[in-house]
């Protein structure tokens, strides 16, 4: 999977390439990459694996989760944003969450879009299914002023009292947390609205899933990465 990123990454003229690990690390030695290290990867999550390469963010940074998979028309489309944040969103989400939960609604999240495209919530429980305007996929831009409002809010965590601390630490949060928090202290973030064309594995029956669809003449939605 991190393979496949790279390869991505790379046929759209992205050549620094940083690798945060954890668990097993050391095996995550491709070429031509960096790698940055979380030491403490087991009593921590997304965001603090995220800021461990912070020194390195530059100007403009891509920012993908490990586990996922996606069609480089969908990395053109957040290329090609003009925010300063930007986040890619699944609007047929629906589908693949049938697929892969027996109820959909025990894994998805909410997310509501303003009629400009801003994300307006992200990432909170949700009881209604209809009311969720999209998937985030875990793959975001953060560019110019937008690379201060991510420092910025980092260091706010945990100062404001928000739901989500009553089931993870700061050191826990989840990038919709940070996200979220962003959204609450008038940060503009704005969806990318893609319609398909990844996947993401989070357990063996997930691979399964993929593994099918990629392989399936009918229903591979990889063709350009596949057959590259």
């Amino acid at each position: 999977m991190i393979e496949r990123q790279i390869s991505t990454f790379r046929a759209a003229g992205i050549t620094r390439i940083i690798i945060v690990s954890g668990y097993l690390g050391e095996m995550l030695t491709f070429p031509g990459t960096e790698r940055v290290d979380n030491s403490d990867w087991a009593h921590t999550n997304m965001v603090e694996s995220l800021f461990q390469a912070e020194p390195k963010f530059g100007d403009d940074i891509i920012v993908s989760y490990g586990d996922i998979v996606f069609e480089p028309r969908i990395l053109s489309a957040v290329l090609d944003s003009p925010h300063s944040i930007s986040v890619a969103v699944d609007r047929q989400w629906r589908p693949y969450w049938e697929m892969r939960f027996a109820d959909p609604l025990s894994d998805a999240e909410s997310l509501s879009l303003s009629s400009n495209g801003r994300i307006m919530d992200i990432g909170q429980p949700v009881m209604e299914i209809d009311k969720i305007e999209g998937q985030f996929i875990g793959l975001m831009r953060f560019r110019g002023g937008g690379i201060g409002d991510l420092r910025r809010t980092k260091a706010l965590l945990g100062t404001i009292r928000r739901p989500w601390l009553d089931q993870r630490t700061v050191q826990n949060a989840y990038m919709t947390d940070l996200l979220m928090e962003m959204i609450l202290t008038g940060v503009d973030i704005f969806a990318i609205p893609i319609d398909g064309g990844w996947l993401e594995i989070d357990t063996p029956t997930d691979l399964d899933l993929a593994s099918s669809i990629v392989n399936e003449p009918t229903g591979r939605i990889f063709l350009d990465v596949v057959d590259r």
